[in-house]
Formats: structure tokens, sequence, C-alpha cells
């Protein structure tokens, strides 16, 4: 699936949420690697408090071109930005937002009610993938095998000591330390923290016990709980750019080198991290790791990518971590890296997500008249 014309296409970045930095990264790769496709792009920056702005539209990029030169602190509600789009001709809406807002079938709810076309999952695949715990129930239900944990439950006084130390009494004996506390609805590795000992865990919770609990009438909010995993990280990417039609892509291996797991720091500062492309693994196990992957990624419907975090533990077991359907794409993220290894360039692969995204729009107005 190729584009056979220049498309005009709009790229959202930014957001209001935590993995905001990241989104611009993502944003300002995906725009110029779109113009080598040799498609028009417009970027639109997601201010922090809502509003959009509309940067110029651009046929050609010279090296380095970004964000500085495209973004200067305009806003436009977000009710009227979708409409200047269509008014400049804009054919699709490439989704290079990250976390809440951008991944939670929010912004994919908003775009396909302005009947706009839009990269990556569709509205159900993303709210239901973003959810942490929503996502183990599934993978536990399709007998996929994921960490132990459980969610922290909204207690009646999250300052006292008591509420803490009976929860860490009653789960201890279902989920061993170390645990993971790691939020909800965030990517990135955004707020994820390692607790060795209840002791850790109990100090920390009386710091911060109050904002782990979920919001009241909030669906999606607070942390969750989960063992760590021992054993190799690895991450493998699925391409469904027509239904059915997968291509798995070549295993990453993930190798912190100065923390204890693959966390924000480690993700985002260079050299902190080793990523070996592909995966140093038999042809056994590289098999068995993209057949999981394809697994999760038909089980949660996430046409047109995925990618999942899978650890191979010393006794040979896979055991999926979580499911990313709008990861990161700079140069040197995971799925590029991985796409390029399977002889996919970015721009190509840019271009297959925006021609996806526009026959899917085409395909569901086609069935609504039917």
């Amino acid at each position: 699936m190729a584009s056979e014309k220049p498309r005009m296409v709009g790229v959202v970045m930014g957001g209001i949420c935590g993995e905001r930095d990241v989104s611009l990264s993502t944003g300002a790769c995906v725009v110029n690697n779109l113009l080598s496709a040799g498609h028009v792009a417009t970027p639109v920056c997601i201010n922090k408090d809502g509003s959009w702005e509309i940067g110029p539209q651009l046929a050609d990029s010279p090296p380095g071109r970004g964000r500085e030169e495209w973004f200067h602190g305009d806003s436009t509600p977000a009710r009227d930005a979708t409409g200047l789009l269509v008014s400049q001709g804009i054919e699709c809406v490439f989704n290079a937002l990250h976390g809440p807002g951008g991944e939670d079938g929010t912004i994919q709810g908003f775009l396909r009610v302005a009947g706009i076309p839009f990269t990556g999952p569709d509205v159900t695949p993303a709210a239901l993938t973003m959810d942490k715990a929503l996502t183990k129930a599934v993978l536990g239900q399709a007998g996929i095998k994921t960490p132990r944990g459980f969610e922290i439950p909204m207690l009646s006084d999250t300052c006292s000591e008591k509420n803490w130390e009976t929860l860490e009494r009653e789960m201890s004996g279902k989920v061993p330390f170390p645990w993971i506390v790691k939020p909800n609805c965030l990517g990135s590795s955004v707020g994820i923290q390692l607790f060795q000992s209840a002791e850790e865990f109990l100090s920390a919770a009386a710091a911060n016990g109050n904002h782990w609990c979920p919001s009241p009438g909030l669906a999606g909010s607070g942390f969750i709980v989960e063992e760590q995993i021992e054993g190799r990280e690895l991450t493998c990417g699925v391409l469904e750019l027509r239904q059915g039609d997968l291509k798995t892509l070549p295993p990453v291996e993930i190798l912190p080198k100065s923390s204890e797991f693959f966390d924000y720091e480690a993700k985002y500062t260079p050299g902190a991290t080793e990523e070996i492309c592909p995966a140093q693994l038999d042809a056994d196990t590289t098999g068995a790791v993209q057949e999981l992957a394809s697994l999760v990624h038909t089980t949660f419907h996430c046409d047109p990518l995925s990618r999942t975090d899978i650890f191979l533990t010393e006794a040979g077991e896979l055991v999926v971590l979580e499911i990313n359907t709008l990861p990161g794409m700079t140069e040197t993220s995971l799925i590029p890296q991985s796409a390029q290894a399977a002889g996919i360039s970015l721009p190509e692969l840019f271009d297959q997500l925006v021609c996806h995204a526009i026959q899917r729009e085409a395909t569901r107005k086609a069935v609504d008249t039917l």
C-alpha cells in the first residue's frame, strides 16, 4: 500500500500530558519524513491548555527544521481548528500524540466525528490498550501470560498508614516483591517506581499514596502494581496495513545500562540503553516472540500498527508487559529501528500509515451508507 499522489497531511503533536516532549519529537520526525515521501505536511501543536496551533503548510524541509520554526504560541480552539484544517485541504491527520488525550481514544473519537481520517488505532482499541488494568484483564481472558498485579484501590483515608499496611499485607502474598508501581493510563514509562521491599513501598505510600489512588468518577485514573519480571526485555512490532495481512517486524532486545528497568531516563537519555535490532535470538524463539506479538495485535484489533513489550524469562517463558498502539516514531525509536531492519524506510512507513488511514475512513463511510 503506497500513495499514488501527494497527500495533504496534518501532523498533530504536543498534547496536555507528561508525554508532551516525546510527542513533539515524534511529530517533528513524522513531518520531515512525510516531506521526504513527497507529501505536503502541516504541523499542528496541541498546547498545554488544550488549544491548537496550526503551523505552516510545508512542501519541503531543510535539514534540522523543526518545531522552533513552526510554532509561535498562537492558539485556536480545537473545535475551530479541525474546520480550518479541512478548509486547507487536509486529507488525513497523522496522530503523533502520546499519552492521555492522544492514545486513549479521545482524539480518535473527536476526529471520527469530524470525518477526518487519522492514523493509528481506531477508537476502541486505543481506549482499551491505554488502560493497563483493562489490558491485563483481556490478556488474562485470552490466556496470555502477563505479570501478576493489582489496581491500587480507592482508600477511605489515603493518609492512613493502617490502610497501606493492610493493602501491602493482603497483596504481598499474591504479588511478591519487588513491586513496580505505574500510572494506569500513561506511557513512555512516565511515573514508574520500583520498590524492592514492603518497607520501601510503605514509606513511599506515606508520602505519595494520595497520588496513587484513583480519582472518584474518573475511569482509568490511579496506579497499578505489578511484580518485577526477571529476564530479557524484548519488544516486537506488527504492521497490518490491510485487514488480516500481518507483517511481523524483527524483535528488538532492550538493555538498560544504568537503570534497574526500562524507565523514562533509560528510554530518553542518549546512551542510557543499548537496543539490539534484530534481537540475538535463535530461530524458534524469534518465531515464538513474533507469534505472540501477532496474537496480542489481533486480540486487541490494533491495526495498522502495534508494538508488544515482552519478557523472556530464564525458563524460556514469554510474558507480555503491555501493548503500544502509538509508539514513539523518532529515527531512534524502537518501531523505526525494527522497520528499517525489515527493509522499510521511515518515509515509506509513514506513507503507508497515511494510506491506511484514508482507506479505512473511506471504507467506514461506504459501510455507513449501506
